[in-house]
């Protein structure tokens, strides 16, 4: 892990809008642009829920996520340590980015929901912050180094 981490606000979580076709057979949702995704992706997984049940509950300190619900509907909560914002995943052609730095709580809407996740890092058990006050304390002390290395210059 580096000393000076980039974790990331609030205000860089993004709702993005992939092409999607519909006709009487179905729906296609396309990623097959590389400039929809903002990063080169290098592990992705699955989460199969019920309703009601909460996933996440973490955040990343140098790992970005894209989430797509492939199926159903999941409510995600992100939290930067100092605020929030609610997002709806309920369609497969939108997908949530998600930086390093910010807290993601995912509720399952509907029973059989399907999450998908894309990740610009491979797994990492030490990338994975737990515990929301451990966020605000890395932030503080990431700012601290941050305003060091600016006097340097």
């Amino acid at each position: 892990m580096k000393n000076n981490l980039n974790l990331k606000s609030i205000n860089k979580v993004e709702l993005l809008s992939f092409p999607s076709f519909s006709d009487h057979n179905g729906v296609l949702t396309v990623l097959d642009n590389i400039d929809l995704i903002p990063f080169k992706v290098a592990r992705f997984f699955t989460v199969s829920a019920e309703k009601k049940a909460i996933r996440g509950q973490h955040a990343h300190k140098e790992c970005s996520q894209l989430l797509i619900s492939v199926s159903g509907s999941i409510e995600v909560i992100c939290d930067d340590g100092y605020k929030k914002s609610k997002y709806l995943l309920d369609a497969s052609n939108l997908g949530l980015l998600i930086p390093p730095g910010v807290w993601a709580q995912e509720t399952y809407l509907k029973d059989n929901t399907i999450l998908m996740a894309l990740c610009d890092l491979p797994y990492d058990a030490d990338d994975y912050i737990f515990d929301i006050e451990q966020l605000r304390q890395l932030k503080q002390q990431n700012n601290k180094i941050t305003k060091l290395n600016n006097n340097d210059k």
